[in-house]
């Protein structure tokens, strides 16, 4: 079963070769970075917390306005995962909903190409 981080990397890559033109407007985010134990990791968290990254942050975000919405923004969950959104993520979502973007959860690679298909025809 892929991981999450491998769906996204081929989502990332698809989106790429799909939209190249758009390539600019897509950024990932850093929060779920594995980043081991210790006083190093702890930095680490430390330093992109600083950075910018939020607590419950979404995986993917395609910052280009369509079909009324400012973005596009992507929980990512592995298809055939266990790991469901956690009240922060969702809460990240409800808010981005609620600020003008649209926001969702996607299950699997194919959902997370669907989402962005219907979201670039707008």
């Amino acid at each position: 079963m892929p991981s999450e981080a491998t769906e996204q990397r081929e989502v990332v890559a698809w989106f790429r070769e799909t939209y190249p033109e758009f390539a600019h407007c897509l950024r990932v985010s850093l929060a779920g970075l594995n980043f081991g134990s210790g006083q190093r990791a702890a930095r680490m968290v430390n330093h992109v917390r600083a950075q910018g990254v939020h607590p419950g942050e979404s995986d993917i975000l395609l910052a280009l306005p369509r079909g009324g919405y400012g973005s596009l923004v992507i929980e990512h969950k592995a298809e055939g995962s266990a790991h469901k959104a956690s009240p922060e993520q969702l809460q990240y979502i409800e808010m981005h909903n609620l600020s003008g973007n649209c926001a969702c959860v996607t299950r699997g690679v194919g959902a997370a190409k669907a989402a962005i298909i219907t979201y670039m025809e707008g």
